[in-house]
């Protein structure tokens, strides 16, 4: 399965050189788990108005995390909308993650939009319920989180598996064909901190110190990226069906 990771985002420059950019922190994620042999993840940077020449260029598609919101005036994302709609009229695979969570939600009839609830930051608890059969998962998962925008209303056609009292909406899938979380799995704890530490004049000292606080035990990115695996198998299985 050929997947394209679509890039909506970038690194922050500030960052120490040491830290990848957005599709290779997707890359290194799946890798650490073996039955990423069976795929291959090509970077599609839609930031830069570059998008595949069809929804059928790729098997499925990842759209990552971005300084952006879905309100944004940036001729690239309007396009993108309209591709996720088309991918997902097709039963195209789609994973999004953070703004790509909120991207789909939005594109496929839900709403995104700045939380009154300020910054959602550092690693915090997301139970979880109602599980599709791919996930086999456990009560609750540990996720970074680092986001002021969230989904407010979801697709209607969604299934909510994901939540907690800062962000109702966490986690969700449609059909057999998305999957998505407003956390970042394929954030590390070192990566999460240095962002943070770069970004103290915008999130405020105060909530950044809190923040730092949560992440001594570690987060659970890899347990995401199993599932994530688990679903595109799940998708292949179903096209081979069809």
């Amino acid at each position: 399965m050929h997947v394209a990771i679509l890039q909506t985002g970038q690194t922050n420059p500030a960052m120490p050189p040491e830290f990848h950019d957005y599709p290779a922190l997707f890359i290194d994620l799946f890798e650490a788990d073996p039955r990423s042999n069976a795929f291959k993840f090509t970077a599609v940077p839609v930031i830069d108005n570059v998008f595949p020449e069809t929804i059928h260029s790729f098997d499925a598609y990842i759209i990552t995390g971005s300084r952006h919101g879905v309100y944004d005036d940036l001729p690239w994302i309007p396009v993108l909308m309209d591709f996720i709609r088309e991918a997902h009229a097709a039963a195209k695979p789609l994973i999004g993650v953070c703004f790509g969570h909120q991207l789909i939600a939005h594109a496929l009839g839900g709403h995104a939009a700045k939380s009154s609830k300020g910054w959602g930051l550092g690693v915090s608890e997301v139970a979880l319920f109602d599980q599709p059969e791919w996930m086999q998962a456990d009560d609750s998962i540990r996720l970074i989180h680092i986001h002021q925008d969230q989904v407010e209303q979801l697709p209607p056609s969604a299934t909510l598996i994901g939540s907690n009292d800062f962000c109702p909406n966490a986690m969700f899938y449609i059909d057999d064909n998305v999957f998505c979380v407003q956390g970042h799995p394929e954030f590390t704890i070192d990566y999460i901190a240095a962002l943070m530490k770069t970004r103290i004049d915008l999130l405020g000292e105060e909530t950044v110190e809190q923040a730092l606080k949560t992440l001594d035990q570690g987060h659970d990115g890899q347990t995401f990226a199993g599932w994530a695996i688990s679903f595109l198998e799940h998708c292949q299985k179903r096209q081979a069906a069809a």
